[in-house]
């Protein structure tokens, strides 16, 4: 910026630009970039610290209560942004919609507990999808709107009808009513799915109740069923969220040279939704387990062409696109994996801890727009990337396959780590041999239709347990051997 300019008055100024953003409403076009990478900054460490704060909330108070609670407490500080008199109280908002973000993971969660087993991957999927979308959406709003102010205002008021709309329309999670032994709310959810469905289902008395909720954040790196686990995804979700957070820097900025903010919005949400379908498909046909190791592969390779062969732009530009979309599919992935593997005392704790990872990881992305690197730094970084990227590929080969098995409702039923002289193992684990299956709690399971012709996923299940195959024929009567088994969805 001319020396000219920044040395008069910014009362003097007059922007040629008519899009308002943070910098011309506050005046900062003279200040250093650093203070301008302060808005991530501070949001990603609100997240941090919201993510495992959500976690906790929604085991203590329910899945529904806390995500009604931190959802109208990120559209009250979004609304807060819009009467931000300084640039320094604005980054105070900022930080709390960060804070706030963590009904994202208490939604998933919610989500989760109550969808049957091959309806997961492709809602979370959705999930995802929807983030993608909201980038577009947000191109419309910065096409259609040339003060941001205006469009803060339109995300406030949509998340308003929204928050009315989950109040009345989503039901409390009935995995987290039969932990904490709520009779009375477990036995009117019972009788309202019982009646949408036209089932009969087993009273409150008759249902296997799961584990205890007598756990504590330190139990997830403490207990030998998890500690592993919990390690392997808080560092793949960093790794993941910090690559992605630095390529959508670099897809829109750099390597387009888009200065549009519609058309960066555009370019982004594009990337991120290709990258989740096709983890997504992958997920559905080849599993859980080889995706993971596959994305993995194929960031590493990208990864070690844009650092060899920098000279070369449109290598470099396809290269980079690539990372941007594979790594929105890993994003995808340990959301989907970490629901799929905890059991349901630990599973939103773990949640949240892990998606404060991804924090972690955007965090570091934007502390490195701190600094003015130079070429030969900015390759270091580049190559320490790659190193972290192996290590965790590495790490992935130990992850067990979880496609067509029943969410964990004990910890002794948690899948383990395979053993190194298993991680070349391509196919996933007979069901038969699952350790939810075949724990000694869960008793008079009998299998119809049993194996699919891949011999990988269960097809009907009847059982007097409470939980199966399918979430609600598991808390149905038992279906008579011979019939189809069919049962409307919830």
């Amino acid at each position: 910026m001319s020396s000219d300019v920044c040395a008069n008055d910014s009362s003097t100024w007059d922007y040629m630009n008519p899009e308002s953003s943070i910098i011309s409403n506050f005046d900062l076009l003279c200040y250093p970039t650093w203070w301008l990478t302060l808005t991530s900054f501070v949001f990603y460490l609100g997240m941090i610290l919201g993510c495992v704060f959500a976690g906790l909330l929604s085991d203590y108070i329910g899945r529904k209560p806390a995500l009604m609670i931190l959802l109208f407490l990120e559209d009250l500080s979004l609304g807060l942004l819009l009467i931000a008199e300084s640039y320094q109280v604005w980054l105070i908002f900022r930080f709390f919609t960060g804070l706030f973000i963590g009904y994202f993971v208490v939604s998933k969660v919610l989500i989760v507990e109550g969808l049957k087993i091959q309806y997961r991957h492709s809602f979370l999927a959705a999930i995802w999808c929807c983030f993608a979308l909201g980038f577009l959406f947000l191109a419309l709003l910065a096409y259609v709107f040339t003060k941001y102010i205006d469009m803060i205002a339109c995300i406030v008021l949509l998340v308003a009808f929204l928050w009315g709309i989950y109040l009345f329309g989503i039901e409390e999670s009935l995995r987290w009513l039969l932990v904490k032994r709520k009779e009375e709310q477990a036995s009117y959810l019972l009788g309202k799915i019982s009646y949408r469905n036209k089932v009969d289902l087993p009273s409150y008395n008759e249902i296997r109740k799961p584990q205890d909720d007598d756990f504590n954040m330190s139990d997830l790196f403490r207990l030998n069923e998890s500690r592993y686990l919990m390690t392997i995804l808080v560092i793949l979700s960093i790794v993941s969220f910090y690559i992605l957070v630095t390529y959508t820097i670099d897809v829109g900025n750099t390597i387009f040279q888009i200065t549009s903010v519609p058309v960066n919005l555009l370019v982004v949400g594009v990337a991120h939704l290709v990258g989740v379908l096709l983890a997504a498909v992958s997920c559905y046909f080849w599993g859980r387990r080889a995706t993971v190791s596959s994305l993995h592969i194929i960031i590493l390779g990208l990864l070690v062409i844009i650092c060899a062969l920098s000279m070369y732009v449109v290598v470099t530009m396809v290269s980079s696109i690539g990372v941007r979309c594979l790594s929105a599919g890993l994003v995808y992935f340990y959301s989907l994996y970490s629901l799929e593997v905890f059991a349901t005392p630990l599973r939103a704790k773990a949640m949240g801890i892990i998606t404060s990872g991804s924090a972690v990881g955007g965090l570091l992305a934007s502390f490195l727009d701190f600094f003015n690197m130079d070429q030969d730094v900015d390759l270091s970084f580049q190559i320490v990337t790659i190193v972290a990227v192996f290590v965790v590929t590495i790490g992935t080969f130990s992850l067990r396959e979880t496609k067509g098995a029943p969410l964990p409702e004990r910890i002794e039923t948690m899948p383990q780590i395979l053993p190194y002289e298993q991680w070349c193992q391509c196919t996933a684990d007979n069901p038969e041999n699952h350790p939810l299956l075949t724990s000694p709690q869960f008793t008079h399971i009998h299998v119809n239709n049993a194996l699919t012709s891949d011999g990988r996923t269960i097809r009907n299940m009847d059982t007097q347990s409470w939980m199966g195959q399918n979430w609600l024929e598991s808390l149905s009567s038992t279906t008579p051997s011979g019939s189809s088994g069919r049962r409307r969805s919830i």
